[in-house]
């Protein structure tokens, strides 16, 4: 399970399509960086560290895409929604990655 998540910091990569494009939203793909940290976390505290910051990004997504939904409908602006999705999912990542990395290092001390 360790190598599983340590494939997605490839996805970083990614972010080369900025200097292609010239679009920011490229970048957000920066996120799966720090999956590279993962690759000598043990498999079973790496279950039980992924379950505690999926929840973290779960609750995330629920708070950031409600608002997302809210501000479209309220202000009438559609093409605020590709905007919003990139906002969403890389939020969601950074937060899972944050969490994951600092319940880690909280376990490392103990």
């Amino acid at each position: 399970m360790k190598n599983a998540f340590w494939y997605l910091g490839f996805l970083s990569l990614l972010s080369l399509l900025y200097f292609k494009e010239g679009k920011t939203a490229f970048l957000w793909s920066l996120g799966f960086i720090p999956y590279f940290s993962l690759y000598r976390v043990s498999d079973e505290r790496l279950e039980a560290l992924v379950g505690k910051a999926a929840r973290n990004a779960f609750l995330y997504t629920m708070f950031s895409g409600a608002a997302i939904i809210v501000y479209i409908y309220l202000f009438d602006t559609i093409e605020f929604f590709a905007t919003g999705f990139v906002l969403m999912f890389g939020g969601t990542l950074l937060i899972c990655i944050l969490s994951l990395l600092y319940y880690n290092s909280k376990g490392e001390r103990r």
